[in-house]
């Protein structure tokens, strides 16, 4: 008997492979648990869906959290601030604050967008304001996205 015996044999596993490594291959993660690990996610591709648009800067700023039928309790909220690196959205706040988008980038720390040189910081957003709202985290987004994929940015 040459081979290993039936109760030597595991299932082929592929072992992860670091999104860092494969940029075409966003992790899918939604806006509070894109919170709630950020140490863990920074630097790396995401993909966020049933994101709802809680708030926006300006049109290159704006605030979500996790779409549910039920809003998390203050306290518990884990928001995430999106900076837009190609173009400004080209829908009007009244328009897209309360909607539910997809945003496509990268996660980042708060330490990490404020002094990335990507997109600046925006003016509106005072550090007070940061742990009022229970802003946790960032994305540098490449593309926000309707829940059907249509672009809502000028890139």
């Amino acid at each position: 008997h040459s081979g290993p015996a039936a109760s030597d044999r595991r299932p082929f596993a592929l072992e992860p492979t670091p999104t860092r490594e494969l940029p075409g291959l966003p992790i899918l993660v939604r806006p509070s648990t894109l919170a709630s690990q950020i140490g863990e996610l920074a630097g790396h591709a995401v993909r966020v869906p049933y994101s709802r648009v809680v708030g926006v800067f300006n049109p290159r700023a704006f605030l979500i959290d996790t779409a549910t039928r039920l809003p998390a309790l203050p306290g518990n909220r884990g928001r995430v601030l999106v900076l837009i690196e190609p173009g400004p959205l080209r829908v009007s706040p009244r328009e897209v604050v309360a909607s539910t988008v997809t945003v496509l980038g990268v996660a980042r720390t708060l330490l990490g967008m404020r002094v990335g040189a990507e997109v600046a910081w925006p003016v509106e957003l005072r550090p007070e304001d940061v742990n009022k709202l229970e802003i946790r985290a960032a994305v540098l987004a490449t593309s926000v996205q309707t829940q059907e994929g249509i672009e809502l940015t000028g890139r």
